[in-house]
């Protein structure tokens, strides 16, 4: 790995996630909400020849492991064929998806042939009613066969992530941890934190100590090691149980001293957080010519000014855009 590729702070940046789409085919209210409008011209997105050369120049630099989100990334035509060349690319070391698995019943083997290494899903409630109301369709059972044949394809970890909001699915917290008991799958607890600032409001907001009391009832809980690349997340195994369970907390206790990672918009935004108001625009350096050394040398002066912290809720105040156009 290229040491030099770090941020002022000597923070290692070897993560990067690549928005391949801000288009997506549910509609939760966190993400996505109706207040925002409707999202740019398709023609904006960058395309995947571009995204490939981002991979490599990122590579080259020292980033060594490439998560595809969006929107939901599996709409966009052609992906499949994206993921396998990013795998393909000299230093790329781990391939990893974020989706809402409505497409994983057909898709998950092919995205394991492809590469992909871990599989995320995002899932916020096991009841029917409550799933359609959070995502705006009646599609549980597509995902919940998407769960399942993520399990069965042989990735090497499917992660469950549950965003826990009071008074919504607050109530489904022992149901998501008793899923661990028999299945290998890692279930995710993640605060509700004002990404999308029309749509995010504190009454929701459960401190991520009060889920972690409602998972102890279970039983015992044992630390887990974090694997590499593990990202942000507590890792605890009930006992007895195949999977595991873990606890993010962006809100009550940020994890901005360990950030290892950049986010790339599906429009050509570099941006160093979530709650990033500064962005580097590269798709104007990739159409007008830049070469690849004058990319990663912006890519690394946009990276050496990451800030320390973010004040998540003052910047989502001023941040004007959804989670699905950041990039989820």
């Amino acid at each position: 790995m290229n040491s030099s590729f770090s941020d002022g702070l000597g923070r290692k940046i070897d993560y990067l996630r690549i928005s391949v789409t801000d288009r997506c085919n549910l509609k939760c209210d966190y993400c996505r909400p109706s207040s925002i409008g409707q999202p740019p011209p398709m023609c904006n997105m960058l395309k995947f020849r571009d995204l490939l050369r981002l991979v490599s120049i990122f590579a080259a630099l020292g980033t060594q492991k490439f998560r595809i989100t969006g929107g939901e990334p599996l709409v966009r035509k052609g992906v499949l064929g994206f993921i396998r060349q990013v795998g393909r690319t000299p230093g790329v070391k781990q391939v990893a998806l974020t989706t809402n698995g409505l497409f994983l019943a057909r898709m998950a083997a092919p995205l394991k042939e492809a590469g992909v290494k871990i599989v995320n899903i995002s899932l916020d409630s096991l009841q029917a009613k409550k799933y359609a109301a959070i995502t705006g369709a009646d599609m549980l059972p597509e995902a919940l066969n998407g769960v399942e044949a993520a399990l069965k394809a042989g990735f090497d970890a499917v992660k469950i992530n549950m965003v826990v909001m009071r008074g919504v699915n607050d109530d489904e917290v022992e149901d998501f941890a008793r899923l661990t008991i028999d299945n290998r799958a890692q279930v995710r607890f993640i605060e509700y934190m004002p990404a999308t600032p029309s749509a995010w409001t504190r009454e929701k907001y459960l401190a991520m100590d009060q889920v972690m009391e409602r998972v102890s009832a279970l039983g015992s809980m044992a630390p887990e090691a974090k694997a590499q690349w593990g990202g942000p997340a507590k890792i605890y195994k009930l006992a007895g149980a195949k999977g595991e369970v873990g606890f993010i907390s962006p809100v009550s206790s940020h994890f901005c001293d360990s950030c290892n990672r950049l986010r790339l918009t599906a429009d050509g935004s570099l941006l160093q957080c979530l709650f990033s108001l500064e962005k580097l625009a590269l798709a104007p350096m990739l159409a007008g010519g830049a070469s690849d050394q004058q990319i990663a040398q912006a890519i690394a002066e946009h990276a050496r000014v990451k800030p320390a912290v973010r004040d998540m809720e003052t910047y989502a105040q001023d941040m004007g855009k959804s989670m699905m156009g950041v990039g989820g």
